[in-house]
């Protein structure tokens, strides 16, 4: 695997992450190795008749606010399990534009086929089990707030599927996404993110219009949780009781739902960072904030904490965020990158 940093001219900055599936030299390994690579996301079972000697290949590229990619797979099966749900509490959408091949995608309710040529959406919060043969498809993961903030309600489209080829918006909508894939290793982080905003708008005016059946009623606790979190990351006084208690539940079952991030403090600390950055990288405020204010604005009660907190998560300090790409300075020990970057979002 890589994770590829590249300079631009002087001036320019530097160019956005990507991160890639690089089969082993030891082919008797693939099956692991790709099993390894798609684990942050899914469990990877193969079919009888898959065939690992065909090309497998898969990138993503991280543009600070979401992530995209390309991925030409076997022939498998997929699986997100309450329990996959319930450890990584991921948050967010990934839309998938099928190129060539096809699929089942079996959720609770429900068993929708995949066609060639058309875009599924899968809600990482709920379970899901696909039957796949060989793909070649766009991959876009956005987090649910930012389709949220477009009016958007995906979780009701779990596992649908909708032409993207006759659809003339839809066909603009992949287009697009499949350009800046294309153009992915030439981009610098200002372009990413305006790029990322454009997906986002793109995205969420196509899925606003689409029918889906009513959102689930039993979301994991540890999603609710994170909302919430993510929700008053500006409040100062937000804490593991004050948390317990808006979401109903004693301060050791809350505690449980995040043994495996470090903690609930160490959560909220990481995602203020996360958040912290995300505002220096992008610099879309309407004047530059100063660092006392940008460490107010992320829920940290002084200046000198923030700039501490924050040189020991990055490695650099706040002032110094522009010269680095989206994802530099992630906690690389024992979590995979795409894991990391999932996090991150």
């Amino acid at each position: 695997m890589s994770n590829k940093d590249v300079e631009g001219p002087q001036g320019e900055g530097p160019r956005i992450l990507c991160h890639r599936f690089e089969p082993p030299a030891d082919r008797a390994d693939l099956g692991r190795a790709w099993r390894e690579h798609l684990a942050p996301v899914f469990a990877v079972a193969f079919r009888p008749e898959t065939d690992l000697t065909v090309p497998i290949a898969m990138r993503s590229y991280h543009l600070g606010d979401l992530l995209i990619g390309d991925v030409v797979a076997p022939a498998h099966i997929l699986e997100r399990t309450p329990e996959m749900i319930q450890q990584q509490g991921l948050d967010h959408i990934l839309l998938q534009f099928y190129r060539r091949g096809q699929s089942t995608v079996e959720s609770e309710d429900r068993a929708n086929p995949v066609l060639e040529t058309q875009c599924v959406v899968f809600d990482l919060a709920q379970p899901v089990r696909i039957v796949a043969a060989a793909v070649d498809a766009t991959n876009v993961v956005i987090p649910r707030a930012l389709l949220e903030d477009q009016g958007c309600r995906p979780e009701g489209l779990h596992g649908q599927a909708f032409d993207h080829d006759g659809d003339p918006y839809a066909r603009l909508v992949h287009a697009f996404i499949a350009d800046v894939v294309a153009c992915g290793d030439l981009l610098h982080q200002h372009e990413a993110a305006t790029a990322a905003r454009a997906i986002v708008q793109l995205c969420g005016t196509y899925l606003r219009g689409r029918a889906g059946t009513a959102a689930p009623q039993n979301l994991d606790a540890s999603i609710k949780a994170r909302r919430l979190i993510e929700r008053e990351l500006h409040d100062f006084a937000l804490s593991p009781a004050t948390i317990a208690a808006r979401l109903g539940m004693s301060r050791s079952t809350l505690y449980r739902l995040f043994g495996e991030t470090g903690g609930v403090l160490a959560y909220i600390r990481d995602r203020r960072l996360m958040r912290a950055m995300r505002m220096l990288v992008r610099g879309d405020a309407a004047r530059p904030l100063r660092i006392s204010q940008l460490a107010y604005a992320v829920g940290f009660s002084d200046e000198k904490t923030f700039r501490r907190a924050f040189r020991q998560r990055f490695g650099f300090i706040p002032s110094e965020a522009v010269a680095y790409p989206f994802g530099v300075g992630e906690r690389q020990a024992g979590i995979s990158v795409l894991r990391s970057w999932f996090d991150n979002l």
